[in-house]
């Protein structure tokens, strides 16, 4: 059979007319590699279709909370379709924001200036101690089926946010969403309605996207049968860096430096001229604007007017129009951070507090894929090609 050249070519596949086994063109980076196959969501590089369990997401993004599409990546039922089971997973989830004492501790005594990713983390390494029993089973089954750790990252990360605030943590009912208490984490009182509907557009569209670095690295901890707090710790671990969460604090660096959208045109030639990338561009499952972008934009518009802040919006897109007349020539194209980013921060979070709400978004996918997969996941063990120097003896070894 002829190879499938994943890296040039695309291919659907979803097929019924493809053959399998498929022998496919390895990368860098291990692209072309199909690594495990999901009915939790769907990427098509060709066309930027996303789907979770077979529902484009711009349907999710149109009328439903984060809560609810957490529930179908997970279960793979619609919440309609079993009123009572979705009611109990969403109060599992908002129950899960009482925090042992001493994990609340753990973060109060960090330094609020500590990087928020590297407080997130400490907290759930420090949950797992408090949750799991000495006698538990490593792989800690019993959470995997509980899912309380979707809704405790949540609440790390707005234990987080009141920590860096000098705030105490907020009190919360249970009809309050993850979002809602979030944001009153962030801002220390409660959101509008709006913002958020807008958080959980957010967590919707980050929620799932294949097999990213914190998704992979998720997986592969977990073929090692290892509790839910290891599998999530070393996650946030794969979230951090300038070429994952850490781009969205790179966005709003960058966009902070252009104070009139006329600016734009300089300053994206600037940046190419000596080398440097723009912030929010080039995506490495599309060939084409990342189509998450679409929603984003016309958010930001949105949100900037009624912040009083419209130049937020327009010097974004300023810059967007610039690069992109760049950049598109060579494939390289808007990504779903670069409206995020000015998105979370007029929600209120600071550059460094992005990556954090990205995480609790994408706990939802990242949760989905392991439960899927934990039955029958094999130990990940890839081969390595040896590329060095031919057998040869050490100079100590030579004759004299």
């Amino acid at each position: 059979m002829d190879t499938i050249q994943t890296l040039s070519t695309i291919f659907d596949w979803r097929s019924d007319d493809l053959q399998w086994p498929v022998t496919t063109e390895v990368g860098s980076g291990l692209s072309g590699v199909i690594a495990t196959g999901t009915r939790v969501m769907w990427l098509d590089p060709s066309s930027g279709t996303l789907a979770y369990r077979g529902v484009p997401v711009e349907v999710f993004a149109s009328n439903h909370g984060f809560e609810e599409v957490a529930y179908l990546l997970i279960t793979g039922s619609h919440p309609d379709e079993n009123v009572q089971d979705f009611e109990s997973f969403r109060d599992r989830l908002r129950s899960s924001r009482h925090l042992p004492e001493d994990v609340v501790a753990l973060i109060r005594d960090l330094d609020p200036d500590t990087h928020p990713t590297r407080q997130l983390r400490a907290g759930i390494s420090a949950l797992g101690c408090h949750e799991l029993s000495v006698d538990e089973d490593l792989s800690g089954d019993r959470h995997w089926r509980e899912l309380r750790i979707v809704g405790q990252v949540a609440a790390v990360a707005g234990e987080v946010a009141s920590h860096r605030a000098n705030r105490t943590t907020p009190s919360f009912g249970s009809s309050d969403s993850l979002s809602t208490w979030v944001l009153t984490c962030l801002n220390g009182s409660e959101p509008s309605a709006d913002d958020t509907a807008l958080l959980d557009l957010l967590w919707v569209l980050y929620a799932a996207h294949g097999l990213d670095a914190p998704t992979f690295t998720s997986m592969i901890v977990a073929s090692c049968l290892a509790d839910p707090y290891f599998n999530v710790v070393a996650g946030l671990s794969a979230l951090r860096g300038p070429r994952q969460g850490g781009a969205s604090e790179a966005v709003l660096d960058q966009l902070s430096a252009v104070k009139d959208p006329h600016q734009a045109g300089s300053f994206v030639r600037r940046q190419l001229e000596t080398g440097r990338r723009i912030a929010g561009f080039g995506h490495r499952s599309y060939n084409m604007p990342d189509p998450r972008v679409v929603i984003l934009r016309r958010e930001l518009a949105m949100l900037a007017r009624r912040r009083g802040r419209p130049e937020v919006f327009d010097v974004a897109r300023a810059v967007e129009t610039a690069a992109s007349a760049a950049l598109a020539p060579q494939n390289v194209h808007v990504n779903i951070n670069f409206y995020a980013a000015p998105i979370f921060s007029l929600l209120g979070a600071d550059p460094a507090f992005g990556p954090c709400l990205f995480a609790v978004g994408r706990m939802a996918g990242l949760v989905a894929l392991v439960r899927e997969a934990i039955d029958t996941i094999r130990l990940v063990r890839p081969l390595t090609r040896y590329v060095g120097s031919p057998p040869r003896s050490l100079a100590s070894q030579q004759p004299k």
